[in-house]
């Protein structure tokens, strides 16, 4: 399978110096390089992955969301659902609400956390933690 992440500058040894990039095909400029950092989430479906990025533009792309999950940085990315990552630099608050464990993103976009990680999105994400019905 086909690395779809590549380091900016192989010649950097210090990994803070690396900035890692995902190569994305957008269908009316063709192939480029963008930066994690403007990652906000990955959607998996049926076998493939929504890319939604800071710009408002969203990527298709034909690799399941576990390949995504096994590369990026654990201390930006977050998996909130079965379904879906979350970059943590853009996420408002997080809290448990009638509907279940939710999280609001910068864009405004409301995500649901599956009950089975709310525990550990919860300790990862404390500071931005709003309780909710019965406090828990």
């Amino acid at each position: 399978m086909i690395n779809s992440f590549v380091i900016s500058d192989p010649e950097k040894t210090s990994v803070s110096e690396i900035i890692l990039s995902v190569r994305v095909n957008d269908l009316k400029i063709g192939w480029q390089t963008k930066p994690i950092s403007n990652l906000i989430m990955i959607k998996g479906v049926r076998g493939y992955s929504w890319l939604y990025w800071s710009d408002g533009t969203k990527q298709m792309m034909a690799y399941t969301i576990k390949h995504y999950a096994d590369q990026l940085p654990i201390n930006d990315f977050i998996r909130v659902h079965q379904n879906c990552i979350i970059n943590r630099n853009f996420v408002q608050k997080t809290q448990l609400t009638h509907r279940g464990p939710l999280l609001r993103l910068a864009t405004g976009a409301e995500i649901t956390i599956s009950r089975r990680r709310w525990t550990m999105v919860k300790k990862e994400l404390h500071h931005l933690y709003i309780g909710g019905p019965g406090n828990s």
